[in-house]
């Protein structure tokens, strides 16, 4: 049976989880926490698991969220504001994203176009901004293909394989093997291991991230 005090802190936790999101499909949080500790906002652990999110610019199929430890002050916790976090934290990150999510964050929608997908074509093809337009995204075995519009047909693919450094990710394109980019992440995120999922077929990374009041 859940622990009243408990259930109702995970009620709280999970409508301002939703609230920190444009959209999400499904979202469920665990709890482990004693008696005497969870009306100060004191958990043992915690394990938050989600599909089809939306946050601002980013998009993910799935991510799993653990931690352990973790001090919040409840009377602070409002829709739309930060997680009011007593101490700092550290958080272990499970991410999934599809080719159609990827395609959001990289180049964006249709004939949209977003500075990451510029600054690719850009060093590995020297294009300009307004040639950048109307760029897709396929996830293959071998990495991330970008195909040029479907009137470009002088134009060949672009085959992108992706490598987690300390606190970025590496593109290393087909055709310049040895001038990668770089994709800068926050310093307070480390990705660990990064790879191409077959069945289905995602790009899933995972790493963890220290998260400070």
């Amino acid at each position: 049976m859940v622990n009243p005090i408990l259930g109702l802190v995970r009620h709280g936790l999970q409508r301002w989880l939703r609230s920190q999101c444009e959209s999400v499909d499904h979202l469920h949080l665990e709890l482990e926490g004693m008696p005497e500790g969870l009306l100060q906002g004191r958990l043992e652990a915690a394990c938050l698991q989600a599909r089809g999110i939306v946050w601002g610019a980013l998009r993910f199929h799935q991510a799993i969220i653990t931690c352990r430890h973790l001090h919040l002050n409840l009377d602070r916790l409002r829709p739309g504001q930060p997680i009011p976090l007593v101490g700092p934290l550290v958080v272990r990150l499970e991410l999934w994203c599809s080719a159609a999510d990827l395609q959001h964050m990289v180049l964006g929608e249709g004939e949209g176009e977003i500075p990451m997908g510029v600054a690719l074509l850009a060093h590995f093809r020297g294009l300009a901004p307004g040639d950048c337009r109307g760029w897709r995204l396929e996830m293959t075995g071998a990495g991330l293909r970008l195909l040029p519009p479907a009137h470009q047909t002088q134009i060949p693919p672009l085959l992108l394989q992706l490598r987690a450094v300390d606190h970025g990710i590496t593109v290393h394109g087909e055709e310049a093997p040895d001038r990668p980019a770089t994709i800068p992440l926050d310093p307070a995120i480390r990705i660990h291991d990064l790879k191409i999922t077959p069945h289905p077929q995602h790009l899933r990374l995972r790493g963890e991230a220290w998260v400070t009041p």
